[in-house]
């Protein structure tokens, strides 16, 4: 598996299965600390992506505003590595991190679903 941008061939196509899309919804919430009003479900889909990066920006910019020990604290639930984190704020900002938030969700979700032999 690898990362990829949203509509290509990669991790985020399996966005369009319903138990793909909620258990993803499901660890972004458990890394970020969100509730259901502040993350809630998208419609399964081509935009659920694009959805969830839109829903989570704005509690990355909320941590962001904590300082940033918050931010990093968050990063280190969702598993992103100090050093990529810097560089992805620096190149694609907080936009860029919270696409990548849902990929790394995204990410476990497969994993799992694989070593439990439903994917």
């Amino acid at each position: 598996m690898h990362l990829s941008k949203p509509g290509s061939e990669g991790l985020a196509r399996h966005l369009d299965r319903a138990e793909v899309l909620h258990q993803t919804v499901l660890q972004l919430r458990k890394d970020l600390a969100l509730d259901e009003e502040q993350l809630q479900e998208p419609a399964v889909g081509e935009q659920a992506f694009e959805a969830l990066r839109e829903a989570i920006q704005p509690q990355l910019e909320a941590l962001q505003g904590k300082g940033t020990a918050a931010l990093q604290a968050a990063m280190y639930r969702v598993d992103i590595p100090e050093p990529h984190l810097r560089r992805t704020v620096a190149h694609g900002g907080l936009h860029a991190l919270a696409g990548e938030c849902v990929l790394r969700a995204l990410q476990k979700v497969l994993t799992r679903l694989r070593f439990a032999g439903r994917f």
